[in-house]
């Protein structure tokens, strides 16, 4: 775990241990039901934060992947725990401000009840089980948004519900203070769009087969990224306005960045069919924590597909005094779909510290870890290994040199994972 998941963790348990002494007069259905209502509204407060995408909690996390990950993990947790609410019957007649408030409050929580089962399940489900329907990620993120409004219902009626202990109690205060961080965090995401984003017009658009290739300068401020991270990324046109995350392929010190994106889905092969010369484009980043910096002294970069596009940008920055030796196999399927092999091959032949193998699986047969030990000099037991690609191949390559006797000193990867 993280010290950010750790954090998060505490701080929706202690709400639940809170609960404890303000019921602790009434039944233990009171009990439990308070608790796992308490819980559960520092938890929607936590998500709604973590929304904002602030960089310190990057860092505790250690990538907004990983902020994602621990994000849907919390979705989950308070689907449960609101069910437990709402089927452990609670006795909390006590106080309240005044009986209109009461009422009202106590039909916003129904509501929001509703709302939140329905917009988690949704959210949690990328499509119809035991079937190849799958829900479109803008109609998946248009209902997301609603998940914030529901949360001022669910706060409006903790705070003016009846309820078995006063205002002056620290459950209260507790509850209040994420009231307050979940109803500002949620205004915050809906003026992000003019906050953190940055203006670019797309300079040139290359259709290879492995990717579509647009590079973008900036119209007004430049973008703020390290080679290895990934920004959102949309288009102002009709169809292409969704912002979706992309990594990086390259950027220059004027600001001029580079997509590298493989027609895979709906969105991208839009994209890769109506983006022109002179498209205005909305970008927002850098976000993650993949950047060999941060790595040891010995790495092995491997690249799968399109997930060449991060070790794109950190190749063509090395300079070659990095204090660190890199080896890079770049496997593809097909030699047609290799991208950026001039960059790669030109980076090699000039750097005494970084060496590149391209991997032909048509022509060079399955890559696995006995091949992969074979094609480098470096103990991959003593060197870092750099993995972006296909979760399947890290796993077979991670699994191969453990039985091979092999186990690099860690792996690095990111979890593209975002709904």
């Amino acid at each position: 775990m993280t010290a950010g998941s750790i954090i998060a963790t505490l701080l929706i348990v202690f709400a639940g241990l809170l609960a404890v002494p303000a019921v602790s007069h009434t039944n233990a259905g009171t009990t439990v039901s308070l608790m796992a209502s308490s819980m559960a509204f520092v938890a929607m407060g936590l998500a709604q934060f973590m929304a904002t995408r602030p960089p310190f909690i990057e860092r505790l996390f250690g990538g907004l992947d990983r902020i994602y990950q621990f994000h849907r993990k919390v979705g989950i947790a308070v689907l449960c725990l609101i069910l437990v609410h709402y089927f452990v019957t609670p006795d909390f007649q006590g106080l309240s401000l005044t009986g209109d408030l009461n009422k009202l409050a106590k039909t916003a929580g129904e509501w929001a009840f509703c709302g939140f089962v329905l917009l988690l399940v949704l959210s949690l489900l990328k499509g119809v089980p035991k079937t190849r329907l799958q829900i479109p990620y803008q109609y998946w993120r248009f209902t997301h948004r609603f998940i914030g409004l529901l949360f001022v219902m669910v706060a409006f009626h903790q705070m003016f519900i009846k309820r078995p202990y006063d205002g002056t109690v620290l459950l209260a205060t507790y509850l209040n203070a994420f009231a307050l961080v979940g109803i500002v965090s949620y205004a915050y995401t809906q003026l992000l769009p003019w906050l953190r984003t940055r203006k670019y017009a797309v300079a040139q658009v290359e259709r290879h087969d492995g990717a579509t290739i647009i590079t973008a300068r900036p119209t007004g401020r430049k973008l703020r990224a390290l080679p290895g991270q990934f920004g959102f990324f949309r288009v102002n046109k009709s169809g292409l306005r969704e912002p979706h995350p992309f990594t990086i392929a390259g950027i220059e010190d004027d600001g001029t960045v580079r997509f590298a994106i493989k027609p895979l889905g709906d969105y991208t092969k839009a994209l890769r069919e109506a983006v022109a010369v002179g498209d205005g484009l909305t970008l927002e980043g850098g976000y993650g924590h993949f950047n060999h910096r941060r790595g040891g002294k010995k790495q092995i970069w491997l690249a799968g597909g399109i997930g060449v596009t991060p070790f794109l940008a950190m190749a063509g920055r090395l300079k070659g005094d990095e204090g660190q030796d890199i080896h890079m196999v770049y496997c593809v399927r097909d030699g047609a779909e290799a991208i950026g092999l001039d960059t790669f091959r030109t980076q090699a032949e000039k750097l005494g510290n970084f060496s590149f193998i391209l991997h032909n699986s048509s022509t060079d047969g399955r890559l696995d870890a006995a091949r992969l030990v074979a094609g480098t000099s470096m103990n991959p037991a003593e060197a870092d290994l750099w993995f972006c690609g296909p979760p399947p191949l890290r796993m077979a390559i991670e699994k191969g040199l453990r039985e091979l006797g092999k186990t690099p000193r860690r792996v690095e990867f990111e979890r593209f994972e975002f709904r």
